[in-house]
């Protein structure tokens, strides 16, 4: 075996001038779609950022005339002041949350694989339906749910999206219940992958279910939880969906985020100068996060569950679980009640769960008035499109990083793994430019190529490719197959586990994407769903047309329908694939 490692790397004749390029082979087609549709266009921002352009004549050299305006802009700063206060509240929520449920979901309970569905089948949903479940949901007037029992506790009502205090509050509820299952099933994981020896080990030492969780598992989930919080801080500093479909900014700019500023000055003013410089002190301010938590790490690098199932203990376990499942499917289920009740029984001040009267006349008029199979048909295109695409660029690219060894690799890796940290708003104004003139916007070129050259793909898959065993390929190597017919006949069938994972994050990513499709569609021709349930009913559930509550429910139900089908028929590759790519650590 020695001798066949010293055989392959030895550059004999011509041969070792092809395995040189062999690697960038690989890479070249993602690496062609990564600089046109990301590198090309954050290096066009950075001197977009320079100028005072806005949209029409010609760009005019200001220098850091837009960077000095941020210093003394009032309305920059509330943004900035809401973000970190949002961050600040909902990274260490989300990561207490997903590691309270994964705790909770890893107990020998009845119902746990159902509760455990439940609350990762809201990660699914998408962000307009999100935002107008939720604005029904705590709805400020008697007939919102919430505050109609904690009424009956004597607790409400309270305005929330309705006032500057609670607004906030209200984005990061909805934030944590759309989003804490992605980390309660990392976190799964994580847990089980601890060893039991290890776990046999500190027991027979002694030590109690505490003191295995605080000194066993914890550590051992650190990987895990340094992820967790990395790309947590990462999505709040760019949260823009629930707030754009919740509150728009307010009420009185109290929930006006930095991407939603951006927005207003890119596409509201047509201040393209100014929007890139927001966009480039976005990503300032994330590297510096991001290489403070890095710095952390290095230097402190310088199975079953540890709750007691007693039956007592076991009762409140089986209490929380209740609470959990009830938190995650009471929304989704008060949202079918809705679509299902005639507009008489809607804005009813008690509610009730069961209708007195089922209707469907609301699916009836919002597919009749609205085109919501056109906008799902094109949200499926673009999700199938980009996760075809995805796959195709990525896994030639992670087989290379994984298995081949080339100048600069470490380098190019990172600039790749850029597209998961550095925020995609840094390319939004030039790519829109540069699409408009060529006439591309409104097209699903526009809405799938961007979105292609996602580093994650290739993150995951070079992670599990790692794992696959390295004989295997020595073994085809010595029967003459070449690298890419190793790639096909040996790698790419040991996979399909990762392989499936990964397409369904794509898949999913692709389907709720909303500011990039919100920006370059402007018709029902190329319209996806999350944007068209929020252009025509998200502003239905504020208050201002009252009488198409039932309307917003039920394309909303219909819009939510084909994901959590998918999401149910391949949650099990999704898991698994998780587990297989090594982020458990």
């Amino acid at each position: 075996m020695e001798e066949l490692g010293k055989t392959l790397a030895a550059p004999q004749s011509g041969r070792g001038r092809g395995r040189c390029l062999a690697p960038w082979g690989f890479l070249a087609p993602y690496l062609a779609v990564f600089s046109v549709f990301f590198l090309l266009p954050a290096l066009w921002s950075a001197v977009m950022s320079l100028t005072d352009w806005k949209i029409v004549g010609t760009p005019r050299l200001v220098g850091f005339k837009n960077y000095h305006r941020l210093l003394t802009d009032p309305l920059f700063y509330t943004a900035l002041k809401n973000t970190v206060v949002y961050t600040a509240i909902i990274v260490p929520l989300m990561a207490l949350v997903g590691l309270g449920l994964a705790l909770l979901l890893n107990q020998p309970l009845r119902g746990r694989i159902l509760t455990r569905t439940c609350v990762f089948a809201s990660y699914v949903v998408m962000v307009s339906v999100v935002g107008i479940v939720w604005r029904w949901v705590l709805d400020p007037t008697g007939a919102g749910i919430v505050n109609y029992y904690l009424g009956r506790l004597g607790l409400g009502p309270y305005p929330w999206l309705a006032a500057p205090e609670t607004a906030m509050l209200s984005i990061v509820i909805a934030t944590v219940w759309w989003t804490a299952g992605y980390n309660m099933v990392m976190y799964l994981a994580g847990i089980q992958d601890i060893p039991a020896t290890l776990r046999e080990a500190v027991r027979i030492d002694g030590a109690s279910r505490w003191q295995e969780f605080w000194h066993l598992t914890l550590p051992m989930l650190r990987p895990v939880t340094f992820f967790v919080v990395v790309m947590s801080i990462a999505k709040s500093f760019q949260v823009f969906g629930q707030v754009y479909v919740m509150t728009q900014g307010g009420p009185s700019n109290s929930t006006l985020t930095i991407v939603n500023y951006l927005y207003v000055v890119g596409f509201t003013w047509f201040e393209m100068g100014y929007a890139a410089a927001i966009a480039y002190a976005l990503f300032a301010l994330l590297l510096v996060i991001t290489l403070i938590q890095f710095r952390m790490v290095s230097r402190e690098a310088g199975g079953g569950g540890f709750i007691q199932v007693r039956l007592l203990v076991r009762a409140g376990l089986y209490l929380l679980m209740g609470a959990v499942l009830v938190f995650w499917v009471g929304p989704l289920l008060w949202l079918v009640s809705t679509s299902l009740k005639p507009e008489g029984q809607i804005l009813s001040l008690v509610p009730r769960w069961i209708p007195r009267v089922f209707t469907l006349e609301n699916y009836r008029d919002v597919l009749e008035k609205y085109q919501l199979i056109r906008w799902g048909a094109n949200s499926l295109v673009v999700a199938a499109g980009a996760t075809v695409l995805g796959l195709v660029f990525s896994v030639p690219a992670a087989y290379a990083f994984a298995r081949m060894r080339f100048r600069g690799q470490q380098w190019v890796f990172l600039l790749i793994l850029s597209t998961i940290l550095v925020p995609v708003h840094i390319t939004i104004v030039p790519l829109f430019i540069g699409l408009a003139k060529l006439k591309l916007t409104d097209t699903y070129f526009s809405l799938i190529m961007p979105t292609v050259a996602n580093g994650f793909g290739v993150f995951l898959l070079r992670q599990f490719f790692q794992n696959i065993p390295q004989e295997l390929e020595e073994a085809a190597t010595i029967d003459g197959a070449s690298r890419l017919g190793i790639l096909v006949r040996v790698v790419l069938p040991l996979s399909r586990p990762a392989l499936t994972a990964v397409a369904i994050f794509m898949f999913i990513l692709s389907w709720n994407d909303f500011m990039w499709p919100l920006i370059v569609t402007n018709s029902d021709a190329t319209r996806t769903l999350p944007v068209g349930l929020a252009a025509s009913l998200g502003g239905t559930v504020g208050g201002q047309a009252i009488s198409y509550y039932g309307m917003s429910m039920a394309g909303s139900v219909l819009a939510t329908v084909p994901a959590l089908l998918i999401f149910l028929l391949l949650q099990r590759y999704f898991v698994q694939g998780i587990a297989l790519t090594g982020l458990k650590g």
